[in-house]
């Protein structure tokens, strides 16, 4: 007998659209936040890194925190969709804080600068949003096909965008000039991109309540834990 299914095509394109919005942040801020911050900015490569390696001490932290948070969670919007709509949000502004480091202040205050703003990035905004976006796939189908199918879109959807990413930034930032003000522009544009599309993306899938209270609370975990693990 086959599986009751509970989406139409368009909720699995819907929610698989949602890596665009993952990708630029995530892409974006991986492969360019060095160029950015060494060659505009100015700043050493060591101690950049060092400071992003002290980040993701915090990272690790805020993975069980948000699990917890999105478990408790009871709004109209259900437990992950609130976490993934809002953290959103925070990303926005706190990606456009890691590329708008203002180039007259002292050397010393662009490091707290950048270290202040990646880790809110990183560690409070992003992770809000991931853990909710991960878990909203076994929260709006128990059909064990559409989560794949859930996945492929996903999949597709991140490799594409990654391409992009890594292909026209460079590009974009070159015919606005360059520069400071440039990665500003450019930072702008992919936020605003990521807004809509996380918004719509939320929208397109609803959590129906198909699982027990247990459960729910296991998938959560579930996918708290796979965030840990893949910062270690």
């Amino acid at each position: 007998m086959e599986e009751r299914r509970y989406l139409k095509w368009y909720n699995k394109v819907g929610y698989g659209s949602g890596d665009i919005a993952g990708n630029v942040v995530y892409a974006f801020l991986t492969s360019f936040v060095m160029i950015y911050l060494t060659d505009t900015i100015g700043l050493n490569a060591g101690i950049v890194g060092t400071l992003i390696a002290v980040s993701k001490l915090f990272d690790g932290v805020s993975d069980i925190f948000f699990g917890s948070m999105i478990d408790r969670t009871k709004s109209k919007m259900g437990k992950a969709r609130p976490w993934m709509f809002y953290g959103f949000f925070g990303c926005a502004v706190t990606l456009f804080g890691v590329f708008a480091i203002p180039t007259s202040l002292g050397k010393t205050a662009q490091y707290a600068w950048f270290f202040i703003a990646y880790t809110l990035l990183n560690a409070v905004f992003f992770t809000a949003n991931n853990i909710a976006y991960a878990a909203l796939v076994a929260l709006v189908t128990k059909n064990s096909k559409e989560r794949v199918e859930m996945g492929s879109w996903r999949f597709i959807f991140t490799f594409s965008t990654v391409l992009i990413i890594q292909s026209v930034t460079v590009k974009f930032v070159q015919i606005l000039g360059g520069g400071a003000y440039a990665w500003k522009v450019v930072t702008i544009v992919f936020a605003i991109v990521g807004v809509i599309v996380n918004t719509i993306s939320g929208k397109n899938v609803t959590a129906k309540n198909l699982l027990t209270k247990k459960k729910q609370l296991h998938i959560i975990k579930k996918n708290r834990d796979t965030m840990i693990k893949s910062h270690t």
